[in-house]
């Protein structure tokens, strides 16, 4: 290790604005600089970094975070000190002997993550070595050229190549140096079944590096290069370095220009993000296959004040947007949306004849998000619906904001968002705020004005029917199969996961995605993901029950469904009755009480989607 003297030149020649400077938007304030802290969810600025007194620390005066230069690289870029002092010493131009340790002590000394970024970094010199290659690398060449990459972006995002055949990182990278266990751990490698075989999990393939705050490499995207070959884009799997939903793509490359712009411009994938940094859009970053998190929006809100989402002009565009307004939102950021018109997406536009000239314009014409949004519910409510469907949705809207954290908005802001909101569902903005503080109550519909208590559905009901939709969408999960969900099936559901997960199933479809549960995992919100797995496994259970015809069980769980929400047909009819039913409450409650014993009517036609 090095010596002490070394560590405390280290210490003294890093510069701590600059360090912290780089991952956190600092303003100075008196003899210190300020900015939010990233060890919690802040929201104003409570991190200060003093520089005054001796080397410097840093302290955040809510969560109570403090330390030097190396805490801060082991805390928030997850090294230990070991990494920490050389990371730093490089950064710094200081260098460090080696006392002691020899290669077996060092080897035995490393960690697991250790042993990881070595399998990274093993991979992304192969990765290169084979992009260079006469013969290996030529369609990647031709790819990166077709795309209109220059040279110089290729090598700063670092792209590469993955050889065509099984065995490439088996034959160059396997060995005493980095045992087939590491890369099997790190997604580079997978194992055939139970045995000690194994095969290159990246073949014939693009590949773009993902890297962590400090430009490391910490995973892999890769694009296949063959026609005929699938899937489209391949992730490294999730472990130690890895975490999707806590990384954007790009980020290490665009953070200064980030906090220059004090905008950010997220996208949808690796080839977006290089485009439009190609093109001078450098304050870009990319999610990884997944919808925005609050870890995204929480690294986005310490280095700029408004963020535009990128999106497709399809649907699977727009309900990306739909779900990532609300989280980013409550983290004290302006969004705005801009959607590319005719399903262009951002490299189309921006390889256009004067395409750099019309994607500006396309981000000055950014709709506020919440403009954006209220706009998609006023859509939805619009037209033939009843005011049990119009309820729902209101409902289901409002718990989807709250579960994102905007009911903890700061008091200004949800007022603001209640008022509109409570404009468009035609109540007061203060049972829309109290939806959204609260979990809400079970409410009866209301007919024209009024409320009739005979319309409520028991508890043993409401047990009955939350069990048959979960029945169905299992059933559905397990067999892949989605075709028994049309609109009138959802127009039945209540329980508002079960909603959430049946519009996820239909976005699925729409882009002709098979229903898998990883594909479903990632459409869902965070809070119901545990939900869709028992579902998956409830499902299995019921085919089963069924001699495994899937088409059987379907068809009883659909079935099971119709006679539970009988009710909510009750409601309907009701509502096609007419509004002159408030005149006359005991012809009401006649009237429910003899559809509640009436044969349910065949299933209605689809109505539009409420996407």
């Amino acid at each position: 290790m090095a010596t002490r003297d070394e560590i405390e030149q280290v210490r003294s020649r890093t510069d701590l604005v600059d360090l912290i400077g780089t991952y956190v938007a600092l303003k100075p304030r008196g003899r210190e600089h300020v900015g939010l802290c990233p060890f919690h969810d802040d929201s104003r600025p409570s991190f200060a970094v003093v520089t005054h007194k001796g080397d410097g620390f840093y302290k955040c005066h809510a969560c109570g975070a403090a330390g030097d230069c190396f805490r801060f690289v082991q805390d928030h870029l997850g090294k230990d000190f070991g990494d920490a002092l050389t990371w730093l010493a490089q950064r710094a131009g200081v260098e460090l002997s080696q006392q002691g340790a020899d290669r077996e002590e060092l080897d035995r000394r490393r960690t697991r993550r250790d042993w990881l970024r070595k399998a990274m970094e093993a991979a992304q010199a192969r990765f290169l070595q084979v992009l260079k290659h006469e013969q290996l690398g030529q369609d990647a060449r031709a790819m990166i050229e077709s795309r209109g990459y220059s040279p110089e972006i290729a090598d700063q995002f670092g792209l590469g190549a993955a050889a065509e055949g099984w065995q490439d990182f088996g034959d160059h990278l396997e060995g005493e140096d980095l045992p087939s266990k590491v890369l099997i751990a790190a997604g580079l490698l997978k194992q055939r079944d139970e045995s000690d075989h194994t095969y290159d999990a990246f073949r014939h393939r693009l590949m773009f590096p993902i890297c962590d705050d400090t430009g490391q490499p910490i995973a892999f995207g890769g694009r296949v290069l063959g026609t005929d070959e699938t899937p489209k884009y391949l992730n490294s799997c999730e472990h130690d370095l890895f975490n999707k939903s806590r990384t954007l793509y790009g980020m290490h490359l665009a953070r200064k220009s980030i906090m220059q712009h004090r905008t950010a411009i997220v996208a949808e994938g690796y080839t977006d993000v290089i485009a439009l940094h190609q093109h001078g859009f450098t304050h870009s970053v990319g999610t990884l296959g997944t919808a925005m998190t609050p870890d995204h929006a929480r690294m986005l809100a310490r280095l700029c004040d408004e963020v535009i989402l990128l999106f497709d002009g399809d649907q699977a565009g727009q309900r990306a947007a739909q779900r990532a307004i609300p989280i980013i939102a409550s983290h004290q950021l302006d969004v705005r949306i801009c959607v590319l018109a005719d399903g262009q997406d951002p490299d189309d536009v921006l390889r256009s004849p004067n395409g750099p000239t019309q994607f500006a314009a396309a981000l000055d014409a950014a709709l506020d998000a919440f403009d954006y949004l209220f706009q998609q519910l006023q859509d939805q409510l619009s037209g033939d619906v009843g005011v049990s469907a119009r309820q729902r949705r209101i409902e289901a809207f409002i718990a989807e904001l709250r579960e994102s954290g905007l009911g903890q908005a700061d008091t200004l802001r949800r007022a603001m968002l209640t008022a509109k909101l409570g404009e468009i569902a035609g109540v007061s903005p203060a049972i829309v705020d109290g939806l959204l503080r609260d979990k809400p109550k079970q409410s009866s519909p209301e007919i024209a004005g009024e409320t009739f208590a005979a319309m409520d559905v028991n508890a043993d009901q409401s047990i009955a029917s939350r069990r048959a939709e979960h029945e169905l969408l299992g059933a559905m999960i397990h067999s892949g199969r989605s075709d028994q969900l049309t609109d009138a099936v959802i127009e039945l559901m209540h329980d508002p996961p079960a909603c959430r997960i049946a519009m996820a199933i239909r976005s699925l479809a729409a882009r002709g995605d098979d229903l898998t549960v990883p594909r479903l995992l990632d459409e869902v919100p965070a809070s119901d993901r545990d939900l869709v797995s028992e579902l998956f496994f409830s499902g299995g259970h019921l085919i089963s029950s069924f001699d495994h015809d899937a088409e059987a069980a379907l068809n009883d769980a659909c079935g099971t469904l119709q006679r539970c929400h009988h009710t909510d047909d009750t409601a309907r009819r009701l509502d096609e009755w007419g509004a002159d039913s408030s005149s006359d409450p005991q012809a009401a409650a006649d009237l429910i009480e003899h559809l509640k014993h009436a044969p349910p009517r065949a299933a209605a036609a689809p109505r539009a989607t409420t996407q």
